[in-house]
């Protein structure tokens, strides 16, 4: 649990006394904004989906400590996607939305079902780097069929920036929606496509385009993927962390696919501090001055 917050000073002071009475001069971010980041959900015994997406060793810290340190501008991102969330749900008529829903591995609330057109929906609001994935798009360069004729490359073949596309990957996405889209169909709501809406954070600028990524939101079709492969996934990993807890043993470090090559731990991950692989990869490499 998240009982710090960093102030810009670098200084950490817990999470209720900010909310109460702010030590800085001036507030980092509104009251409002700092309350709605502040709120977490107390661990009950059962996992939700999306805890179960994560490494089992950054879950089980994430449960297990109680000192954990959030920056709070860092969460501004989440927070915009959590208010969209809220502001969609008000306009719902025949919809069923943010219905939270248990199986014997883990309790997960989806976003909305649209039971007309039986349409799971999830909303998403991504970077374009992560828009580009989840549709199969890639930036390739392609030989023009000139070369430099001075500098440093005079000789070598010149090369524009073209689109490919190719397999989508939104693995992770795919795990969840289609545990939502099991338990809906459990419930009596049966689900004939899944799609998520895709809003750009970065859409309509110069590093959006530059991925081929033109609008500022898509609706992006997600594969339903066989009831065994999820149910497998999610009963591995829901018994994973439940072992662990129970027996309060450190899980295996997260997979290279969990912890994105390491780039998670170094710059993404909240318990890296408390993980002797996230530790090993903040530390200064050798030769470096530490001030």
């Amino acid at each position: 649990m998240y009982k710090y917050f960093e102030c810009p000073d670098g200084q950490m002071v817990e999470i209720e006394s900010c909310l109460k009475n702010c030590k800085m001069a001036n507030r980092c971010l509104s009251i409002a904004t700092l309350r709605l980041i502040s709120e977490q959900r107390e661990w009950t015994g059962t996992p939700s989906t999306t805890q179960l997406l994560q490494g089992t060793r950054e879950a089980y810290l994430k449960i297990v400590h109680d000192d954990l340190v959030m920056k709070p501008k860092a969460q501004l991102f989440r927070i915009l996607g959590t208010k969209s969330h809220l502001s969609l749900e008000k306009f719902t008529e025949n919809e069923l939305s943010e219905v939270r829903l248990e199986d014997e591995n883990s309790t997960g609330a989806f976003d909305l079902y649209d039971p007309a057109t039986k349409t799971l929906y999830d909303y998403k609001t991504w970077g374009s780097y992560k828009v580009a994935c989840a549709l199969g798009i890639k930036m390739i360069d392609v030989e023009t069929g000139e070369v430099y004729k001075s500098g440093a490359r005079k000789g070598q073949n010149k090369t524009r920036k073209e689109i490919s596309y190719g397999t989508p990957d939104m693995k992770d996405v795919e795990l969840q929606l289609n545990d939502y889209r099991m338990k809906l169909e459990a419930s009596g709501f049966p689900v004939e496509q899944i799609i998520v809406e895709a809003i750009v954070r970065d859409g309509g600028t110069y590093v959006a385009s530059g991925r081929g990524i033109t609008e500022n939101g898509y609706l992006i079709p997600v594969a339903i993927l066989p009831d065994e492969e999820v149910k497998a996934y999610f009963t591995a990993k829901a018994e994973a962390l439940k072992h662990a807890l129970e027996t309060n043993t450190m899980p295996p470090e997260c997979t290279d696919e969990e912890c994105w090559d390491g780039r998670k731990c170094t710059g993404y991950c909240d318990v890296a501090c408390k993980c002797d692989k996230g530790i090993r990869l903040n530390a200064p490499s050798e030769g470096m001055e530490v001030e």
